[in-house]
């Protein structure tokens, strides 16, 4: 994967947005490398499950290392394996749609709520809530309904429809004035309840003996050679939108073992924690 334009012109700050927040091992990797020999020597978690490299100077030195980028960006509910994975789908389908680009070039965000309600919080303006089926094992039986102007609207549609429908809705606004863009419909996040965070040992969305470790780190900021620590855990990571991370799927000996050897080193794994009440993680 070639370095993606996320670098704007007068800065030094090159940002990513991985669907649904997924980040491969192999990208941890290289995210970590590259703060280390090209920027300051650290990745950056901002709102919204974007990812940063600061400090960058001449971004045609990072070549083709495969950082983690897609042209659409699409949030997912952390905890929904599904949600994650439908974000892909519908980041894919965005980035191929002929007249998408005037939304995707204005860093509209759209995102997969996977039924609980914490993207809504979140107060994401457009994308689908999953429902049934969806928020189960069972993705064929998936179906969804379309989230717009912040709210979910409408019957409850086949994944397919409903990805369909999503991607006419992202058209017809790309179709209006770039001002319209600009002001993708989106409401203040104080009209919704504060999501609870997915902070510590999570087992609501788990099989028996496994469990998600969701970790906060202070001010969204990792050391690269921390990066590169939990790359090694070769352990599927998202990134949360609100700048914390979830290590996915482990069993409980193995998340102990891991909590005890990230929480000295910054990781934070108590949802109480002063360090995480910043608005940005969600807090009010």
């Amino acid at each position: 994967m070639s370095l993606p334009e996320s670098k704007h012109p007068e800065s030094d700050t090159l940002r990513f947005h991985p669907a649904g927040g997924v980040v491969t091992p192999e990208q941890w990797l290289a995210l970590g490398q590259a703060a280390r020999e090209c920027g300051d020597g650290h990745v950056y978690l901002e709102e919204h499950s974007v990812i940063s490299l600061r400090g960058i100077r001449d971004e045609q030195v990072l070549g083709d290392v495969p950082l983690p980028t897609t042209d659409a960006h699409v949030l997912a509910s952390p905890l929904s394996l599904h949600a994650r994975r439908v974000a892909q789908r519908v980041a894919d389908v965005l980035a191929e749609a002929e007249g998408a680009s005037a939304a995707l070039d204005q860093d509209a965000v759209f995102g997969i709520d996977g039924g609980a309600g914490d993207l809504i919080s979140h107060g994401v303006a457009a994308g689908l809530q999953l429902s049934g089926a969806s928020t189960g094992e069972d993705e064929d039986a998936s179906s969804a309904r379309l989230i717009r102007e912040g709210a979910v609207t409408g019957p409850v549609l086949e994944l397919d429809d409903a990805i369909s429908q999503l991607v006419d809705y992202v058209l017809e606004l790309s179709a209006q004035r770039p001002e319209a863009i600009d002001g993708f419909p989106s409401p203040t996040r104080a009209a919704f309840a504060a999501p609870t965070l997915p902070i510590g040992w999570l087992t609501e969305h788990t099989e028996p003996g496994r469990v998600d470790l969701g970790a906060g780190l202070q001010d969204g900021v990792l050391p690269g050679e921390y990066a590169g620590l939990i790359a090694q855990l070769d352990a599927s990571i998202s990134v949360t939108p609100w700048r914390g991370l979830v290590i996915h799927d482990l069993p409980e000996g193995d998340a102990d073992v891991v909590l005890r050897v990230l929480a000295p080193r910054g990781f934070i794994f108590d949802a109480n924690s002063p360090a995480l009440n910043s608005p940005a993680l969600g807090h009010h």
